[in-house]
């Protein structure tokens, strides 16, 4: 007959560790029948057991749902809370985005009103300049015509005293007035269709805007006269 099997770091056979076992069992379900029998001979103590036994699961069951509420009620509190954070900070941002695109709009208006103030201060120094040399124009041409009649009173009362003949003196009277008219005439020309409307220092050409712009090809002379250089192609061939 083979001995029974003993355990590891046991010294009590797996066989009656079994039986151990099933004894124990079966002992605990024997007291159990005979505490319910004790009980039911007794209706009154019977009654106390069962109301105790019944309030201690109630009472558990009473707080084991309290416990979860009070957990569901803190999670969702949690959640509310984050919920509300992150409403605060998208509407702390979308201010923030507001408030910067109001500063750039203000600083682009800035810039855009120094701008226009600086053009405007510009072109008024324009033609205050224009208007300030136009009045010496004036100037220079009521200066002209009154040298021309000063100049033609002097040569009147030098041909009246008989100083100078009365045919030089009408001659000498004609070539004054021809040069004061023709300069006077000169300055208005010049001013009214040769001189810039915008500056008074710049005169305008012909053929302002009029010319091809140079295509930028090199002339080279050869025999004297110049012609466009040959790429590096038709010059290879």
């Amino acid at each position: 007959m083979a001995a029974p099997e003993v355990r590891e770091n046991s010294r009590i056979p797996v066989g009656m560790s079994e039986l151990i076992s099933k004894d124990i069992v079966d002992l605990q379900d024997i007291e159990k029948v005979q505490f319910l029998q004790t009980l039911q001979a007794d209706p009154a103590k019977y009654s106390a057991y069962v109301q105790e036994k019944s309030g201690r699961i109630l009472n558990e069951v009473v707080d084991t749902k309290r416990a979860a509420f009070v957990k569901a009620s803190g999670d969702m509190a949690r959640m509310m809370d984050m919920d509300h954070n992150s409403l605060a900070a998208l509407y702390r941002s979308n201010d923030l985005v507001a408030t910067q695109d109001h500063v750039i709009s203000e600083q682009s208006r800035m810039f855009g009103t120094a701008q226009s103030n600086e053009d405007m201060t510009r072109r008024q120094v324009e033609i205050n300049n224009w208007y300030y040399e136009s009045k010496r124009e004036t100037l220079f041409v009521l200066q002209l015509v009154l040298l021309v009649m000063l100049t033609v009173v002097v040569i009147l009362a030098c041909a009246s005293y008989g100083w100078i003949p009365q045919q030089a003196a009408d001659y000498l009277m004609l070539f004054v007035i021809v040069v004061g008219g023709g300069v006077w005439i000169y300055r208005w020309y010049y001013t009214s269709y040769v001189r810039d409307p915008r500056y008074w220092s710049r005169r305008n050409f012909s053929q302002d805007g009029k010319l091809a712009p140079p295509s930028g090809e090199i002339c080279i002379g050869a025999g004297g006269e110049t012609q466009p250089a040959q790429s590096g192609a038709a010059a290879s061939q």
